[in-house]
């Protein structure tokens, strides 16, 4: 790892830094088989989880423009947030510390606006699972949307930032340096005796850790370092989080997407590969317009005013570019869902169990909310089209395997219609806890649904579908 000279932006002091140089992350930033894992993995999570599984969003990941991937990136991904947060919460004043946290009741309106707007783009999303019409325009101007709330969230902590920072002693501003280049070397300095999180009412602490990190790796950081972003950014609309914390974090990103390449064909890897290729594309323009806003959010630092109505234009352009590398991403694994054959579903399907159990749906949804959320997984087999599932669309009062554009019914649930004529939200729910049970002999690889108001809130959405 090449040691560089970086003059921070709070000290006029050069400090020999043990970050990658600028050259090298930049390469790194735009890594062709980092992202193709990215998306394939995000392949399976997406399409065989539930919405559910794919609302998580870590605080972590919001108004993300303080430099910290860089400075993990430049660890080796060995630095852990909250030793980095401590250590720096120990250099700093009680008076700089409170300023902190202050920020976290500053911040909770805002932090709420733009998780929920992220979770919009996320239900938008959700829809085209389950077949529901939406176009790039309008996920677009969701984007822009979300964009603009995650910027003006930026904004305030740039602020609070800027004015802790400008407080800052000489010594001050050499420890926190050398704390970085330590982290950004892989050998951490000992943890400091004084631990200021302690204090902090516990559901605040992850939030202050989140806080106190970036402070450290933006205020010592160069524009350069702090501009580094991993190319795979939209990472938090397909699940893939979820998947790895429901493994206890056993799972790997490279692991799950050699499994699932191993399950395509040649012609479907080439769909994902076209994703990654359009993102690659639009990677430079997301950059330009985040190094636009970061910029502004700078001029904390030296006491300047940041513009609010820009900061809101500029996040808004750079929320628009992460719509579209989102949707890229979307319409392939759609695209792939679509060429399946039901061998490879039943695979991709069993991969999923294979790291760990689903993840519980939500339960305080309305009964059609939720059940929206349950078929998303039925969408796997059940979408519109398919060669080897019939399509669930006006299902309930259905007169049984009648379903005229399929032709793949089993021997067995034809023989069943001469016992059942239709299906009854009764006779579904029967069918639904254990299928091979009420029809011995279907060929339906699904083992059923257990939980009773999971069958209710699936079938209270089967019943909206016309």
């Amino acid at each position: 790892m090449a040691a560089v000279v970086s003059v921070s932006h709070i000290g006029a002091v050069p400090v020999r830094a043990q970050d990658q140089s600028i050259r090298d992350i930049s390469e790194m930033s735009v890594d062709r088989a980092q992202l193709r894992s990215a998306v394939a993995s995000r392949t399976l999570t997406w399409l065989t989880g539930t919405p559910a599984d794919n609302e998580y969003l870590s605080v972590g990941r919001m108004a993300n423009f303080f430099g910290f991937v860089a400075l993990r990136v430049s660890s080796g991904q060995s630095l852990t947030r909250a030793h980095v947060a401590r250590d720096t919460l120990a250099v700093l004043q009680p008076e700089q510390v409170a300023g902190l946290v202050d920020l976290l009741e500053v911040q909770r309106k805002m932090l709420a606006a733009a998780q929920a707007a992220r979770l919009e783009m996320n239900g938008a999303l959700e829809g085209l699972v389950v077949e529901e019409r939406l176009s790039e325009p309008v996920f677009v101007e969701l984007g822009r949307q979300f964009g603009a709330a995650e910027a003006a969230l930026g904004r305030v902590i740039a602020v609070e930032f800027g004015a802790v920072a400008r407080s800052l002693s000489a010594e001050q501003r050499v420890d926190l340096t050398r704390i970085r280049a330590a982290h950004a070397g892989g050998t951490p300095p000992e943890r400091a005796d004084r631990n200021p999180l302690a204090s902090v009412a516990e559901g605040d602490r992850q939030a202050l850790v989140n806080l106190s990190a970036r402070f450290l790796s933006w205020t010592t950081g160069t524009p350069e370092l702090n501009d580094f972003e991993v190319v795979g950014k939209p990472s938090q609309h397909f699940g893939f989080v979820s998947l790895r914390l429901a493994s206890g974090h056993a799972v790997r990103r490279g692991e799950v997407s050699r499994d699932v390449l191993s399950v395509l064909t040649p012609r479907q890897r080439g769909i994902l590969e076209e994703a990654v290729d359009q993102n690659i594309a639009l990677f430079e323009e997301f950059l330009t317009r985040r190094g636009a806003l970061m910029r502004e959010l700078e001029r904390a630092l030296v006491g300047d005013d940041v513009r609010a109505d820009l900061v809101l234009r500029l996040g808004a352009d750079v929320g628009e570019v992460e719509a579209r590398m989102t949707w890229a991403q979307a319409q392939a694994m759609l695209r792939v869902r679509s060429s399946l054959s039901a061998a490879q579903r039943e695979e991709l399907l069993a991969l999923r169990g294979r790291y760990t159990a689903e993840s519980p749906v939500s339960g305080g949804a309305d009964a059609v909310s939720r059940g929206r959320q349950l078929f998303a997984a039925c969408a796997m087999c059940h979408a519109s089209g398919s060669s080897f599932a019939p399509p669930l669309t006006a299902i309930v009062g259905r007169e049984i395997a009648s379903a005229q554009q399929y032709e793949g019914y089993s021997p067995a649930l034809e023989a069943f219609r001469d016992t059942e004529l239709r299906w009854s939200t009764a006779l579904l729910d029967v069918f639904l806890e254990a299928p091979r049970d009420l029809v011995p002999g279907t060929t339906m690889g699904y083992d059923g649904m257990p939980d009773a108001s999971d069958r209710a809130a699936l079938l209270a959405y089967l019943e909206t579908l016309e």
